[in-house]
Protein backbone atom coordinates (compact mmCIF):
# COMPACT_ATOMS: atom_id res chain seq x y z
CA UNK A 1 0.00 0.00 0.00
CA UNK A 2 2.90 2.24 0.66
CA UNK A 3 4.53 2.03 -2.33
CA UNK A 4 0.98 2.67 -4.49
CA UNK A 5 0.77 5.47 -2.47
CA UNK A 6 4.33 6.94 -2.94
CA UNK A 7 3.46 6.52 -6.52
CA UNK A 8 0.28 7.96 -6.81
CA UNK A 9 1.02 11.03 -4.84
CA UNK A 10 4.59 11.08 -3.71
CA UNK A 11 6.42 11.88 -0.37
CA UNK A 12 5.11 15.19 0.06
CA UNK A 13 1.55 13.78 -0.64
CA UNK A 14 1.77 10.62 0.44
CA UNK A 15 3.06 12.00 4.02
CA UNK A 16 -0.04 14.38 4.17
CA UNK A 17 -2.08 11.97 3.07
CA UNK A 18 -1.33 9.20 5.52
CA UNK A 19 -0.69 11.67 7.95
CA UNK A 20 -4.76 12.43 7.95
CA UNK A 21 -5.27 8.82 8.75
CA UNK A 22 -2.93 8.14 10.98
CA UNK A 23 -4.75 11.24 12.89
CA UNK A 24 -8.22 9.81 12.60
CA UNK A 25 -7.57 6.06 12.59
CA UNK A 26 -4.84 5.75 15.55
CA UNK A 27 -3.77 2.78 14.11
CA UNK A 28 -2.34 4.21 11.55
CA UNK A 29 1.25 5.42 11.69
CA UNK A 30 2.47 8.66 10.86
CA UNK A 31 5.60 8.00 12.23
CA UNK A 32 6.61 4.84 10.96
CA UNK A 33 5.52 6.01 7.24
CA UNK A 34 7.91 9.03 7.87
CA UNK A 35 11.26 6.52 8.95
CA UNK A 36 10.06 4.01 6.38
CA UNK A 37 10.76 7.49 3.79
CA UNK A 38 13.71 8.49 5.47
CA UNK A 39 15.01 4.88 5.30
CA UNK A 40 14.04 3.60 1.94
CA UNK A 41 14.08 7.09 0.07
CA UNK A 42 16.96 8.66 1.62
CA UNK A 43 15.80 12.38 0.95
CA UNK A 44 18.11 15.12 1.96
CA UNK A 45 17.05 16.80 5.59
CA UNK A 46 15.28 19.73 3.50
CA UNK A 47 13.03 17.28 1.74
CA UNK A 48 12.40 15.72 5.43
CA UNK A 49 11.43 18.67 6.66
CA UNK A 50 8.62 19.87 4.20
CA UNK A 51 7.71 16.05 4.62
CA UNK A 52 7.32 16.67 8.25
CA UNK A 53 5.68 19.80 7.83
CA UNK A 54 2.97 18.62 5.63
CA UNK A 55 2.60 15.44 7.94
CA UNK A 56 1.62 17.81 10.64
CA UNK A 57 -0.80 19.76 8.81
CA UNK A 58 -2.66 16.76 7.62
CA UNK A 59 -2.65 15.78 11.11
CA UNK A 60 -3.65 18.64 12.48
CA UNK A 61 -6.89 18.54 10.18
CA UNK A 62 -7.75 14.98 11.25
CA UNK A 63 -7.14 16.64 15.25
CA UNK A 64 -9.33 19.65 14.48
CA UNK A 65 -12.03 17.36 13.25
CA UNK A 66 -12.11 14.92 16.46
CA UNK A 67 -11.82 18.27 18.29
CA UNK A 68 -15.06 19.55 17.11
CA UNK A 69 -16.57 16.17 17.14
CA UNK A 70 -15.93 15.99 20.61
CA UNK A 71 -16.96 19.22 21.61
CA UNK A 72 -20.28 18.45 20.23
CA UNK A 73 -20.54 15.28 21.50
CA UNK A 74 -20.10 15.98 24.63
CA UNK A 75 -22.03 18.98 25.09
CA UNK A 76 -25.28 17.36 24.27
CA UNK A 77 -28.19 15.91 25.36
CA UNK A 78 -27.52 13.32 28.34
CA UNK A 79 -24.15 13.04 28.46
CA UNK A 80 -23.82 17.07 28.38
CA UNK A 81 -25.83 17.51 31.40
CA UNK A 82 -23.96 14.69 32.99
CA UNK A 83 -20.72 16.45 32.39
CA UNK A 84 -21.89 19.44 33.66
CA UNK A 85 -22.49 17.54 37.03
CA UNK A 86 -19.57 16.63 37.40
CA UNK A 87 -17.79 19.62 36.51
CA UNK A 88 -16.66 20.51 39.79
CA UNK A 89 -14.47 16.72 40.29
CA UNK A 90 -13.59 17.61 36.44
CA UNK A 91 -12.34 21.25 37.47
CA UNK A 92 -10.08 19.28 40.42
CA UNK A 93 -7.86 17.34 38.03
CA UNK A 94 -7.38 20.11 35.70
CA UNK A 95 -4.57 22.15 36.75
CA UNK A 96 -2.59 22.20 33.62
CA UNK A 97 -4.34 21.07 30.49
CA UNK A 98 -2.25 22.76 28.66
CA UNK A 99 0.87 20.68 29.43
CA UNK A 100 -1.18 17.10 29.70
CA UNK A 101 -1.52 18.08 25.81
CA UNK A 102 2.06 19.06 25.27
CA UNK A 103 2.96 15.83 26.86
CA UNK A 104 0.26 14.13 24.77
CA UNK A 105 1.36 15.47 21.51
CA UNK A 106 5.14 15.34 21.78
CA UNK A 107 5.38 11.46 23.73
CA UNK A 108 1.59 10.04 23.30
CA UNK A 109 1.28 9.80 27.06
CA UNK A 110 -1.74 9.97 27.55
CA UNK A 111 -2.76 9.51 24.11
CA UNK A 112 -3.85 11.91 21.96
CA UNK A 113 -6.38 10.62 20.05
CA UNK A 114 -8.27 10.49 23.30
CA UNK A 115 -7.68 13.56 24.65
CA UNK A 116 -8.72 15.82 21.09
CA UNK A 117 -12.06 14.69 21.77
CA UNK A 118 -11.89 15.82 25.68
CA UNK A 119 -9.80 18.87 24.96
CA UNK A 120 -12.52 21.56 24.89
CA UNK A 121 -15.61 19.39 26.77
CA UNK A 122 -13.71 18.27 29.64
CA UNK A 123 -10.15 20.22 30.16
CA UNK A 124 -11.53 23.39 28.61
CA UNK A 125 -8.44 24.11 25.99
CA UNK A 126 -9.72 26.83 23.45
CA UNK A 127 -8.72 25.90 19.33
CA UNK A 128 -6.12 28.38 18.87
CA UNK A 129 -4.47 27.05 22.18
CA UNK A 130 -5.04 23.15 21.15
CA UNK A 131 -3.67 23.83 17.29
CA UNK A 132 -1.07 25.95 18.15
CA UNK A 133 0.11 23.03 20.99
CA UNK A 134 -0.68 20.12 18.56
CA UNK A 135 0.79 21.65 15.35
CA UNK A 136 3.39 22.93 17.13
CA UNK A 137 5.09 19.76 19.21
CA UNK A 138 3.95 17.55 15.78
CA UNK A 139 6.66 19.11 13.81
CA UNK A 140 9.01 18.83 16.39
CA UNK A 141 8.10 14.95 17.27
CA UNK A 142 7.99 14.39 13.17
CA UNK A 143 11.58 16.10 12.55
CA UNK A 144 12.99 14.22 15.59
CA UNK A 145 11.96 10.77 14.42
CA UNK A 146 12.23 10.96 10.65
CA UNK A 147 15.78 12.81 11.16
CA UNK A 148 17.43 10.28 13.07
CA UNK A 149 17.83 7.67 10.14
CA UNK A 150 19.43 10.40 8.03
CA UNK A 151 22.42 10.83 10.66
CA UNK A 152 23.13 7.45 9.93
Amino acid sequence: MTESLLESYGIYGGSLVVAFIAGIFPLASIEVFLIGIAVAVTPSFGEMTLCCLLAAAGHQVAKTITYYTGAGAMTRGKLGAKIEQLRPRIDRWNKAPHLILCLASTFGIPPLYILSFIARPLMGIKFLPYTAIIFGTRIVRFVVLAGIPLLF
